[in-house]
């Protein structure tokens, strides 16, 4: 889908594209979602320019990602999708930035193109240009991680609390308290992943645009917001390696739960096999083989021997099923 964003009377419209001779006069930012072939071809005709394909889009290599072509700045960063759901994932996003005017192609949703897409069409500035979308759609991109990276620092200290409470709980209930708690790291740990990997990708795409390259730059102002983005990256990608860190330690300590209950149950075992071989052992040695044995001559001793010995199985099943063990 190709969509064109006009300003006008104070506010930034979006115009559905179709054709080349849909495109509207005056627009400062195009957006392909999920392009086609036909799409493609619309914008190459327009601005001159080459749209790199999902393949292109999706190395990791810096020079295919950051690069400058017929005075065209192309760049492609990592940017979390998803992120409140349970299946977050890293897209890949290409800014080009053709002259005034911005084309940025992609193949998810992420919020913040809504946010910034819902803040334009309140209240757009007379003098929007692409360059002035870009900024903006990476300022988003940067609050956004913030603020994925501030929820998940509250579930990090939940889950710790959740850890070291001190209060007593059932076996069972201890079991399934840590099968949670490991899901839960484990679903934290992908997610400040995720977050690492595109601020990781946006730190150097934010060195690139703000540095001058074939005498292509962008303005002044522009980059001073560029260095003001790159210090919060910088900073949140160590906040976002302090969690990982965090997260490794409480899976550590969570691990180490495990065991101390495992211990616990092994060491009432050797309580048991302890208390338990005495009394083997003398069997063991007189081998029952009296010469007084009342239950010899009588017609039930056999089927109560077979049920004492089917109690015996049974009785200590249900007592570690009760308590949790199995």
């Amino acid at each position: 889908m190709l969509t064109a964003y006009v300003p006008a009377n104070g506010s930034l419209t979006a115009v559905p594209v179709t054709d080349l001779a849909a495109l509207p006069q005056g627009f400062v930012w195009l957006d392909l979602v999920s392009p086609t072939e036909g799409e493609d071809k619309i914008i190459e005709q327009a601005l001159g320019i080459e749209i790199p394909t999902r393949e292109e889009m999706g190395e990791i290599e810096q020079s295919s990602r950051l690069y400058i072509e017929d005075n065209a700045r192309y760049m492609t960063a990592a940017i979390l999708c998803g992120a409140e759901t349970e299946t977050p994932f890293v897209a890949a996003i290409s800014f080009i930035l053709a002259g005034t005017r911005l084309v940025t192609v992609r193949y998810g949703d992420p919020r913040p193109f809504t946010t910034v897409k819902h803040r334009l069409g309140k209240a757009c500035p007379l003098s929007l240009d692409g360059e002035s979308v870009l900024i903006q759609l990476l300022d988003a991109v940067v609050d956004r991680a913030a603020d994925v990276l501030e929820q998940i620092g509250a579930d990090v200290e939940r889950i710790s609390h959740n850890i070291f409470r001190r209060e007593r709980v059932a076996r069972e209930s201890a079991n399934q308290r840590y099968r949670a708690i490991l899901s839960h790291i484990g679903r934290k740990e992908g997610l400040v992943s995720s977050a690492r990997e595109s601020l990781a990708s946006l730190q150097r795409m934010l060195s690139f645009l703000g540095t001058e390259t074939d005498g292509v730059s962008v303005t002044k102002d522009h980059r001073a917001s560029i260095k003001s983005m790159s210090r919060d990256v910088a900073g949140l990608s160590d906040y976002a390696a302090f969690i990982g860190d965090k997260l490794q330690f409480l899976l550590d300590a969570t691990i180490g739960m495990v065991g101390l209950e495992q211990n616990n149950i092994i060491k009432i075992f050797a309580v048991i096999t302890v208390v338990l071989m005495p009394p083997t052992l003398i069997g063991a040695i007189y081998g029952m083989n009296f010469k007084d044995m009342p239950e010899l001559d009588w017609a039930l001793g056999y089927p109560m021997a077979l049920g004492l010995m089917l109690c015996s199985a049974i009785f200590p099943y249900l007592i570690f099923k009760w308590r949790g063990w199995l």
